[in-house]
């Protein structure tokens, strides 16, 4: 198949001024990204497979700052959905945190109108069959480069299928980025294949080899993913049963008050503990609270004895306690009290109250969380659960939105994941959904079970093939129960990294070299 470029200045097909098709376009490009996105009113996956495709046509037939204007425009209304958030059910956010938040806000819309405009343009010199290879490349490239600088940004296209199992288990050999490429190529297809038929005549139509090629391309790569999907999803159906353990993940919805009087504290206590024993009644063996449970230090304070020796007689004589605690690093010990710093921890304690082990977060987010906390000196490296529970890899927060702190937990030994958080920032928003939903991408990608524990909902129980097992409403308070499967094994991906991030990476900057050839001649 010959590959003939054309050039980047070629006149593009430019609707009439006044075209009313525009707007309803426009239109159909807003729902359907919003019903993609993952929110808690109705979210459809297909809408991530489609909704580019109309948004591509509106760029392409535009030029300049009206491009610009429009893609902006656009993803400003869907990002206003999809990270919409209710700042007055949180009352105890500061000047600064709301001041971050509001210079954060316009950077998301921001990212998606990049990998918008550039994939376009980056692959305009392709000819029609290879343009949504070209799509995929580039945008794959942008969303890789976030992971591989540790931005934790949770909007990874790819990320939009994750109650798609059959579509996502490439992320065991490409990562999460290769269910971006997938996504972004499929919508480049079909875009491509309604301009070839919706413009020209049936006989044009059955003459365009572009078009037949692009569908070709189209049907084999879905097929090599959707087979390869199908063939992994069998496997885990097949699989004897692998040993496991019971668990049971919180859901406070605290802390959102100003309040921290001792009776309103008392009454969060109670609330674990509470909560903790409707899991245990339901089987469960580790009992999990999110991220800040507590608000205040544990260890070797009076709090550790009233809130760790009720769950004695809570948890079965085998079970665990996986909590989030605020604990002074020793490294600042000798520095005045103003100088001090923390570490951002999850303690194990067993079922006679005594502490296993403790992890502290290692990426610390820049300005939210630096002036207080700094890394724990241990790295990652997976909490000793003992017989029952194996090695336990915990996450704090955002590290969950990253891919390599999964990976590396894995690679030391974890046989299961976990996440605890705290997205109480965000209030009674669709935040804890947009997070949460990672943890499927972190499931596959390892093959391992993964449990969400989150203090504003949302919480999830995967398996190790994606499937979500359980998952807990949105705001508010409850527990839920599921079953973790341990796991030893070593996926491609878990073992090479992020090698398709690097790979699109470099052959966007490669189309660029090309596309920058082709306008010189």
């Amino acid at each position: 198949m010959k590959l003939e470029l054309k050039s980047s200045t070629q006149q593009q097909d430019l609707p009439p001024k006044g075209n009313p098709g525009g707007r309803w376009q426009m239109g159909l490009a807003i729902l359907l990204l919003c019903l993609g996105s993952p929110n808690r009113w109705l979210h459809w996956f297909p809408g991530a497979l489609l909704g580019l495709a109309p948004l591509f046509d509106l760029c392409e037939q535009r030029q300049g700052w009206a491009r610009w204007r429009l893609a902006y425009g656009l993803w400003f209304w869907v990002c206003l959905y999809a990270f919409w958030v209710d700042p007055f059910s949180v009352k105890v956010l500061s000047a600064w945190e709301i001041l971050g938040g509001v210079v954060v806000a316009p950077l998301i819309p921001l990212f998606f109108t990049t990998a918008t405009l550039l994939s376009l343009q980056l692959s305009r010199p392709l000819p029609a069959w290879a343009r949504p290879l070209g799509l995929a490349t580039v945008w794959t490239g942008l969303d890789g480069l976030l992971g591989l600088l540790w931005w934790p940004i949770p909007f990874h296209w790819g990320s939009l299928l994750f109650d798609w199992p059959l579509g996502i288990q490439v992320a065991d050999v490409t990562g999460i980025w290769g269910v971006t490429f997938f996504a972004v190529f499929v919508n480049g297809v079909l875009w491509q294949m309604a301009r070839g038929s919706l413009r020209t005549s049936v006989d044009e139509l059955l003459r365009n080899r572009d078009f037949w090629s692009t569908l070709a391309w189209g049907l084999g790569l879905t097929g090599l993913v959707l087979a390869y999907g199908s063939v992994r999803l069998a496997y885990f159906d097949a699989l004897a049963r692998d040993p496991g353990f019971r668990v049971a993940a919180v859901q406070q919805v605290a802390w959102l008050e100003a309040d921290r009087s001792w009776d309103y504290r008392r009454e969060r206590y109670r609330e674990l503990h509470q909560f903790s024993a409707q899991g245990v009644a339901a089987g469960a063996q580790l009992v999990i609270w999110p991220e800040g449970a507590l608000r205040a230090r544990l260890l070797n304070t009076a709090l550790q004895p009233y809130v760790i020796e009720p769950m004695q007689a809570i948890l079965p004589p085998e079970g665990a306690l996986i909590t989030g605690a605020t604990e002074p690093d020793p490294r600042t010990d000798h520095l005045p009290e103003e100088q001090q710093r923390f570490l951002n921890m999850a303690l194990l304690f067993d079922a006679q109250g005594n502490l296993l082990d403790g992890f502290g977060k290692q990426w610390i987010f820049p300005y939210f969380e630096s002036g207080r906390y700094v890394p724990s000196p241990d790295g990652y490296r997976p909490l000793a659960g003992g017989e029952l529970f194996g090695p336990l890899g915990v996450m704090i927060c955002l590290e969950s939105v990253l891919p390599a702190p999964s990976r590396t937990l894995t690679r030391h030994g974890a046989e299961s994941l976990i996440v605890i958080s705290d997205d109480s920032w965000f209030g009674n928003s669709h935040w804890p959904m947009l997070h949460g939903k990672l943890s499927v991408f972190r499931a596959v990608e390892n093959r391992r079970s993964m449990v969400f524990v989150n203090n504003t909902g949302g919480n999830l129980v995967v398996d190790p093939s994606g499937r979500i097992q359980q998952v807990g409403p949105i705001f508010q308070r409850g527990v839920i129960t599921g079953e973790v499967k341990r796991r030893s094994e070593i996926t491609f991906y878990s073992r090479t990294g992020d090698w398709l991030a690097w790979l699109t990476l470099g052959l966007s900057l490669g189309l660029w070299r090309w596309g920058s050839r082709v306008r010189q001649g």
